[in-house]
């Protein structure tokens, strides 16, 4: 694992992440400010703020990133699952990717670059939890390669529509994309899902990802809170960390390479009989 790249992709994903408390909280980029701290949506404000902020420095990032975990959980299915099954229609798709992107981070940590980081001696639970990371990246690798897959089914049949919260917003960067790329999305989803020849499928979805967000939402305004295009980011960061650093666990990629090591430790064997 880099972890001067899983500090970049935990600084990217908490600024991204912190734009929608600054929005609760003082109407940051032209938002509405909700100051009713007794509702769920409220309270999500200082809770985004502070979680966020912590997340960005590096600092108390798994117990930031559990809390911001069941948060996430917890608006969708209070604000979003009662719309309809899929997250790409019920409006609750950003929800999700945050909610399996903080739970990677509970396992994964804060990374090189951190305050976290500056303390030299771990608990014993942090790195229990280390060591469950490659768990952690292949659970956020099969939810987000799932719904990613599934905009290519609405790029190519027409499937999934835009039903409830995503029909009044801008849409999302990657939706305006040309219809043919929908069937990379198809492709490129299920191999992801399944981890296979990750490093490649990854990075050219990071292309597609990176093109989708300075083609259709850098036009439309400079915050990505309000350009379409944060879901996107989130993807292309998360996706950016797989093409470097592989699938983690539950993955054909993994299977494959155990199975050339042994080959290998077995031809080696051979040799020196």
């Amino acid at each position: 694992m880099n972890p001067i790249l899983q500090s970049a992709v935990r600084i990217a994903v908490g600024l991204l992440f912190f734009q929608h408390g600054a929005e609760k909280l003082w109407g940051f980029a032209g938002g509405q400010i909700d100051h009713n701290f007794a509702t769920l949506h409220g309270f999500a404000g200082p809770l985004e703020v502070v979680g966020g902020t912590l997340i960005i420095f590096g600092l108390f990032t798994r117990l930031a990133a559990f809390i911001l975990c069941g948060q996430m959980a917890v608006a969708y299915f209070d604000q979003w699952a009662g719309r309809g099954l899929f997250p790409i229609s019920n409006g609750g798709e950003e929800a999700v990717i945050f909610c399996f992107i903080w739970l990677w981070f509970v396992t994964a940590g804060s990374g090189s670059l951190s305050i976290d980081s500056l303390f030299s001696s771990e608990s014993n639970l942090a790195r229990t939890l280390g060591g469950w990371e490659p768990r952690g990246r292949a659970i956020a690798r099969v939810i987000l390669a799932l719904l990613f897959t599934l905009h290519g089914y609405r790029h190519v049949f027409g499937l999934f529509p835009k039903s409830a919260g995503r029909a009044a917003v801008v849409p999302l960067a990657i939706d305006k994309l040309p219809a043919f790329v929908g069937w990379w999305e198809i492709v490129s989803g299920l191999l992801l899902l399944l981890g296979l020849f990750t490093h490649i499928s990854a990075g050219i979805t990071c292309i597609e990802l990176a093109a989708a967000y300075l083609l259709e939402s850098v036009p439309r305004g400079v915050w990505p809170l309000r350009n379409g295009g944060n879901e996107t980011l989130v993807y292309l960061v998360f996706f950016l960390f797989l093409a470097v650093c592989g699938a983690g666990a539950f993955s054909l990629d993994s299977m494959r390479s155990q199975r050339a090591m042994k080959r290998s430790a077995a031809n080696a064997a051979v040799g020196a009989g």
